[in-house]
């Protein structure tokens, strides 16, 4: 009798054993337990940032200053006005890249001029849905696979797409990192690009945007506002604001300039250290 009560342990133990590595294997397989990392999937473009949670700010103060030494005036910012082109943000990004640097790499866009001087400074066109430019948008989202095999287009795509892109047009396109942490990057290494006429690019697995900076008598109001879904934006240049009370500095903040990569097209910032998950940061070299 003894002996069966034993048999009867050992066999709700091997059963609870069985149990325990199914439940396991049933968690690995939906890639919670692995050791490698995940892709992830950048989409949010439509709908002028879909994920995106309005979280503005005021900072009250006395008196503020802002520099500008690595302020870059003039940008391209294009978006997406097809509907059936959907979680577009990583060829928006190629996009207002390719648009950049067509300025200067003129067969990038064959038989397309980006845009004219202005008293003495290239302004770059607004998105009229130009022929030339929904053409590299329409190819760069075949390029990168966007929506192949994930909703949106992964890191590994979105540089390999724009990679081939530029070969095609002759051109050999890198990327360089400046990247330094999840919340900022290394503007040592930006700003340097910045004023030598390039662009970064941030990819991002969560985020903040500043739509507008305003500064009224005793507050700076920010509009901001957050999102969770992965999402890529072109960079290219950045300015700090020093806010002080009673002559003495509280508060100092960095904002890269960005174009959003939304459908609509709009700049304004990103903010570091603050709402971030910053994936790559990575400049864009071209010969």
């Amino acid at each position: 009798m003894k002996c069966c009560k034993i048999q009867k342990k050992i066999v709700s133990v091997f059963l609870a054993c069985i149990f325990a590595l199914i439940g396991i294997a049933a968690v690995c397989s939906m890639n919670t337990c692995t050791g490698a990392a995940q892709t992830v999937y950048y989409s949010d473009a439509d709908y002028n940032g879909g994920g995106l949670r309005e979280e503005s700010e005021y900072v009250y103060r006395d008196s503020y200053s802002v520099d500008t030494s690595y302020q870059v005036y003039e940008a391209p910012s294009y978006g997406n006005s097809d509907s059936t082109k959907t979680n577009f943000c990583a060829v928006t990004a190629g996009t207002n890249i390719s648009v950049f640097y067509d300025k200067t790499y003129t067969n990038l866009i064959p038989n397309f001029e980006p845009g004219m001087v202005i008293n003495g400074i290239y302004c770059y066109y607004p998105d009229l849905g130009w022929p030339a430019t929904e053409q590299v948008f329409n190819t760069l989202y075949t390029k990168m696979k966007t929506n192949v095999n994930g909703t949106g287009t992964s890191g590994a795509n979105f540089k390999a797409g724009l990679q081939e892109y530029a070969a095609g047009q002759g051109y050999n396109l890198t990327f360089s990192s400046f990247y330094s942490s999840t919340t900022n990057v290394n503007l040592a290494t930006f700003g340097s690009a910045a004023m030598a006429g390039k662009v970064g690019v941030l990819l991002l697995s969560k985020y903040n945007y500043i739509y507008a900076i305003v500064h009224s008598e005793g507050h700076t109001f920010i509009s901001r506002a957050i999102s969770d879904n992965p999402h890529i934006m072109m960079v290219y240049g950045y300015i700090k604001i020093n806010y002080y009370n009673n002559g003495a500095l509280f508060k100092t903040e960095t904002y890269l300039q960005a174009s959003s990569g939304f459908g609509t097209g709009v700049q304004g910032y990103i903010r570091m250290d603050d709402y971030l998950q910053i994936e790559e940061a990575l400049i864009v070299n071209i010969s």
